[in-house]
C-alpha cells in the first residue's frame, strides 16, 4: 500500500501486511513527492522501534462524503463478533490489497474508492487498519492534488493513532503546500519529537519560523491595505483620507497607535 513498509515506525508487522509492499514503496514516495515538490521520505530514517498500535480504542472519526465514493458509516459503534472479526478481517485485507495494487497502477481514483469501501467495515476492533487505510486514501489524493482531502485524511489517520509518523509528517508536507505554516511547523515538531533522526522534520523547524514570519508580515500588509481602502471610502464625503492618520508601532508592545494628522487636514484645505 502507499504508506506502509518495513522497518519505517508506521505500521508493525502483522497480518495487514503485503508481501510485496517493499519492493514499490520506494516508487509509491516518489510518485507523491514528485507531486507536491518535496524531498521523499527515507524509510530508514523512521524509528523502527515504533510500532502501530493494535489495541486503539478511539471512536471512528465522521468522515466527509463525495458523489462517487462510498458512504462511510459515522455510528460504527457495537463491536464484531469474534467469529465476523475474522470474517471482515480477512475482506478488509483483501481490499487493502487490491487498493494497493490499483494504486501501483496509476489509478488513484479507483485505488481510492477501493480504500474508501473498506474503510466503511472498520468498527473500532480494526481501528489500526482503518489509520493505515486513511492514510492510502491520503495518498490517493496527494497524488491527484488534492492537498485538503489529503490533509482530512492524514488527521483522520493521524486521530486513529496519534503515533502514526508517516502520516503526520505527509501532513505537514501538505499543509505547508497549503501555506498552513504555523500548523506544519507543529507536525514537524511531533515528528521530531517520536523520531529526533527525521532529517526533513529537523530542517523544516529550522527553515519554518522564518517563513512563519514573513507570512504573517505579508498578511499585516494586505490586512492594513485593506483597511485604509475601506477608511477611504468613508473619509471621502468629509475632504479626509486616511493619510490623515499614522500608524505608529509601540516599541514596547509591538502594537499599533492610531495618530491624527492636522497639518495634513490644513495642508489639504489650501489645496482646496
Amino acid at each position: 500500500m502507499p504508506w506502509e513498509d518495513e522497518g519505517d515506525g508506521c505500521s508493525s508487522e502483522s497480518e495487514y501486511e503485503l508481501a510485496s509492499e517493499s519492493t514499490y514503496q520506494d516508487h509509491i514516495d516518489q510518485v507523491i513527492s514528485k507531486t507536491i515538490g518535496v524531498e521523499p521520505i527515507q524509510n530508514n530514517d523512521f524509528n523502527e522501534n515504533s510500532e502501530l498500535s493494535t489495541n486503539s480504542t478511539l471512536d471512528v472519526p465522521h468522515e466527509s462524503v463525495e458523489e462517487g465514493e462510498v458512504k462511510e458509516s459515522e455510528t460504527q459503534v457495537d463491536d464484531y463478533s469474534e467469529e465476523d472479526l475474522i470474517e471482515v478481517k480477512d475482506e478488509v485485507s483483501s481490499l487493502k490489497s487490491k487498493g494497493n495494487d490499483i494504486y501501483k497502477s496509476g489509478d488513484y481514483c479507483g485505488a481510492r474508492e477501493v480504500y474508501s469501501e473498506a474503510i466503511v467495515l472498520c468498527r473500532r476492533q480494526l481501528n489500526d487498519l482503518r489509520s493505515i487505510l486513511h492514510a492510502n486514501r491520503a495518498a490517493c489524493y496527494l497524488s491527484e492534488n488534492e492537498f485538503k482531502e489529503a490533509e482530512e485524511d492524514c488527521s483522520s489517520a493521524i486521530e486513529l493513532n496519534p503515533h502514526y509518523l508517516k502520516a503526520i509528517l505527509r501532513r505537514a508536507q501538505v499543509r505547508e503546500k497549503l501555506d498552513k505554516l504555523s500548523p506544519a511547523l507543529e507536525d514537524y515538531k511531533k515528528v521530531i519529537e517520536l523520531d529526533p533522526r527525521q532529517s526533513i522534520a529537523l530542517q523544516a523547524v529550522q527553515r519554518l519560523p522564518k517563513e512563519i514570519e514573513i507570512q504573517q508580515e505579508k498578511m499585516k500588509e494586505e490586512c492594513i491595505s485593506k483597511l485604509k481602502d475601506l477608511g477611504n471610502l468613508v473619509l471621502k464625503p468629509f475632504g479626509l483620507s486616511t493619510e490623515n492618520f499614522n500608524m505608529v508601532q509601540d516599541p514596547n508592545s509591538g502594537g499599533y497607535n492610531i495618530q491624527f494628522s492636522q497639518n495634513k487636514i490644513e495642508n489639504s484645505c489650501l489645496l482646496c
